[in-house]
C-alpha cells in the first residue's frame, strides 16, 4: 500500500511517501501528481520518501519523471538514497566524452615516450612492459606512431571495460591492514599468508560485500511477495477555523466559527498482501539465482587471491635464491681480485688482471645490491596483499624446494575446471537469472491481485471509543502502457545475450587456461632439468679456469668469463624454478581448485 499526503502553500508544494512504491500505487501517484503539481520557477516542490520502503521499476521511472519536472527528493535511508543516486547520475556529451578520450590518448602517448614510468600489478602486463624495455627500436616517427596508437588503443579500452579490470587487480593487489605491528619477527608460512589474505585482501573483501547486497536484494523481491504489516497510535489536538472552508455566515446564526479546540485518541494497524503478481514471483527468482551467482563469484575471488598471494611468495624466494647466489658470485670475484692483485704483487701477472677482476668484483657487487632491494620489494608487495601490519617485519618460513607433479590429460583437466571453475557456475547462474528477469518483463502483462485492510480505534478517549475499519480487494489489468512493458522486455532480451555470449566466453578461457598451464608446465619441467645441468657444467668450468689462472696458463679475462657463464647459468636455474612452481599453481586455478589444493601443487607442508 502506498499513503500519499500532499499540502501546498504559495511557495512550496510537499508531497509526503510512505510505503512501497509499485504498481498498481505507481498509476495512482502519478494521476495524483498530473493533476496537483504546478511548475512555477519560484514554487519549490519537495517530495519526501523517508517513509518509502520499496521502489520498482516502474516507481524508478516516475520518479526520474518527478525530477524532471522540478521534484526536489528528499530521503535519510542507504537505499532510497541509492536509487536517488542513480536517477540523477548524468553523463556528458558524445562529443565531450570523444575530445576527452583523443586529448588523453596524446598525453598519454607523449607521456610514454618522453619517458614515463609503466606500473603494473599483473604477471601477464609486466611480462609486456618488459618486452617494450627490450625490443628493438624503430625511427623516431614509427616509434611516436606506435606510441600514439597504443595509447589510444589503452583510453578507449578503459573506456569500454578497462576501469573494472583496473579495479579487480587493485582490488587483489590490495587490503585491509590488520592491526598495528609489532616487534616480533613473525615467521610466515604460505598456509598462515593465504589465510590472512582470505580475510584481509580488498578484493576478498569487496566479494564477500557483494554477495550480502544480493542476499539484500533477494530479501527485498522476497518482500513484494509477503503481507506487509504496520501498526499505529496518536493522540491529536486540534482547532479549526470554519471560515476558512467557505462557512463565513455562521456568526450570523449564532455558531461559533472556531471549532475547538478538540482532542482525540486513535490506534490502528494495517495489512497488505499481493495475492498473485507473476512478476514479483519472477524476480523473486531471479534474484534468488543472482545470489547464487554472487556467492560463486565470491568464491572465485578467493581463487584468484590465493594465486596473487601463491606468486608473490614465489616471488620472495625467487629474490632469496637470487642474493645467495649473488653472494656467491662476490665472494668469488673477491677471491679473485685477491689472487690477481697477489701475482700483480709478485711480479708474475700483468697490472690489467687486477683491474679487469676488480670490475667484475664491482659488477657483482651491484648485482648483489639489486637483488637485496628487490627482495625488499617482493616482501614488501605480499605484506600488501595479505593484509600484515604496516611497518611488520617477517620472513618466510616455507622454502618450497624443487617438487614435480603428474599432469593430467587435457579432456580430464577440462572435465574438472567445467564442473569446478566458480566462474564458469557463477556465470551459469548469472544467465539463468537474466532469463528469469526476461521472464518477470514479460509478467508486466498478467494480471495483479491485491488486499489491503485496516482497523483502528478512535474517540475522545481511549475509554470512549469506538472502532472504525476498511477492506480492499482488487485487480489489475495492464491495458496500455506506452511501450514501458515491450521496453522492459526488450531490454531483458538484450541482458540474455550478454550474459550468454559471457558465459561462452568463460568457457573459451577455461579451455584456453588449462592448455596453457599444461604447457607451461611440461616447459618448465624441462627448463628446471636443463639449468640444473647447466650449473654443474658451469661450476666445473669456472673452477678449471682458476685452476689454469693459478697455474699462469691463462690470464684472468677466461676466468671473468667463466663466472659470467655461471652467473647467467644460475639465473636461469632460479628463472626455471619460480616457473615450475608458478606453473603448478596456475594449473590449480585454472582447475578452479587453488584455494582448497595449493598445498598439493607447490608441495606445501
Amino acid at each position: 500500500m502506498l499513503k500519499i499526503s500532499f499540502s501546498e502553500i504559495p511557495t512550496e508544494e510537499k508531497w509526503i511517501l510512505e510505503g512501497r512504491l509499485t504498481e498498481p500505487w505507481v498509476r495512482e501517484l502519478r494521476t495524483i501528481w498530473k493533476r496537483n503539481h504546478r511548475t512555477a520557477k519560484q514554487r519549490a516542490c519537495i517530495v519526501d520518501l523517508n517513509e518509502i520502503t520499496f521502489v520498482d521499476k516502474s516507481g524508478e521511472r516516475l520518479l526520474r519523471a518527478m525530477v524532471r519536472e522540478g521534484a526536489q527528493c528528499i530521503a535519510s535511508g542507504t537505499y532510497i538514497k541509492r536509487i536517488l543516486e542513480n536517477l540523477t547520475k548524468g553523463k556528458g556529451s558524445v562529443l565531450n566524452r570523444l575530445t576527452g578520450f583523443f586529448f588523453a590518448a596524446v598525453i598519454a602517448a607523449f607521456a610514454v615516450r618522453f619517458g614515463a614510468q609503466c606500473i603494473a600489478g599483473g604477471i601477464y602486463i609486466k611480462h609486456i612492459l618488459e618486452n617494450l624495455t627490450i625490443k628493438g627500436k624503430g625511427s623516431v616517427l614509427n616509434r611516436l606512431t606506435g606510441f600514439f596508437f597504443a595509447a589510444v588503443a589503452a583510453v578507449f579500452a578503459a573506456l569500454i571495460g578497462g576501469a573494472p579490470a583496473k579495479a579487480q587487480n587493485t582490488a587483489v593487489t590490495g587490503s585491509v591492514p590488520s592491526g598495528p605491528a609489532s616487534d616480533e619477527l613473525v615467521q610466515l608460512t604460505l598456509r598462515d599468508a593465504i589465510k590472512m589474505a582470505l580475510q584481509y585482501n580488498l578484493g576478498a573483501i569487496e566479494s564477500g560485500q557483494n554477495a550480502q547486497i544480493a542476499r539484500g536484494q533477494r530479501l527485498l523481491a522476497l518482500s513484494n511477495l509477503l503481507p506487509q504489516v504496520s501498526a499505529g497510535a496518536s493522540e491529536n489536538v486540534q482547532q479549526v477555523n470554519l471560515a476558512t472552508f467557505g462557512f463565513s455566515g455562521l456568526k450570523l446564526q449564532g455558531i461559533p466559527t472556531v471549532v475547538g479546540p478538540f482532542s482525540y485518541s486513535s490506534v490502528d494497524a494495517s495489512v497488505s498482501q499481493t495475492l498473485f503478481s507473476y512478476e514479483s514471483i519472477q524476480r523473486f527468482r531471479a534474484a534468488r539465482t543472482a545470489e547464487q551467482a554472487a556467492q560463486l563469484s565470491y568464491q572465485d575471488i578467493l581463487d584468484v587471491v590465493t594465486l596473487t598471494v601463491g606468486n608473490a611468495y614465489l616471488r620472495i624466494t625467487e629474490a632469496d635464491s637470487r642474493i645467495k647466489a649473488q653472494q656467491a658470485q662476490v665472494q668469488n670475484a673477491r677471491a679473485l681480485y685477491d689472487r690477481a692483485v697477489d701475482q700483480v704483487q709478485a711480479g708474475t701477472a700483468p697490472r690489467i688482471d687486477a683491474t679487469r677482476t676488480e670490475v667484475q668484483l664491482h659488477t657483482e657487487e651491484y648485482n648483489l645490491s639489486i637483488a637485496r632491494n628487490n627482495f625488499a620489494v617482493a616482501k614488501l608487495a605480499l605484506g600488501r596483499a595479505i593484509g600484515l601490519p604496516l611497518g611488520q617485519e617477517f620472513e618466510l618460513a616455507d622454502t618450497l624446494p624443487y617438487s614435480d607433479i603428474t599432469p593430467l590429460s587435457v579432456d580430464d583437466a577440462l572435465q574438472i575446471a567445467f564442473k569446478s571453475r566458480s566462474d564458469f557456475r557463477s556465470a551459469l547462474d548469472s544467465q539463468k537469472a537474466a532469463a528469469q528477469t526476461l521472464s518477470a518483463a514479460k509478467g508486466e502483462r498478467y494480471p495483479t491481485v491485491a488486499v489491503n485492510g485496516s482497523y483502528g480505534d478512535i474517540g475522545p478517549t481511549f475509554g470512549n471509543s469506538h472502532g472504525d475499519f476498511t477492506f480492499q480487494a482488487g485487480i489489475r489489468v495492464p491495458l496500455f502502457t506506452g511501450g514501458r512493458i515491450k521496453g522492459d522486455v526488450t531490454q531483458a532480451e538484450a541482458e540474455l545475450r550478454q550474459r550468454k555470449a559471457e558465459t561462452e566466453n568463460i568457457r573459451g578461457q577455461i579451455d584456453q587456461d588449462i592448455r596453457t598451464a599444461l604447457l607451461n608446465l611440461n616447459a618448465a619441467k624441462e627448463q628446471v632439468e636443463v639449468a640444473k645441468q647447466n650449473v654443474e657444467l658451469a661450476n666445473e668450468s669456472l673452477a678449471r679456469s682458476k685452476d689454469r689462472f693459478t697455474s699462469g696458463v691463462t690470464d684472468s679475462v677466461e676466468v671473468v668469463q667463466a663466472e659470467q657463464a655461471l652467473a647467467s647459468a644460475n639465473d636461469q636455474y632460479i628463472t626455471s624454478l619460480y616457473n615450475h612452481n608458478f606453473a603448478k599453481l596456475s594449473l590449480a586455478r585454472a582447475l578452479g581448485v587453488a584455494r582448497t589444493n595449493y598445498n598439493q601443487y607447490l608441495g606445501e607442508k
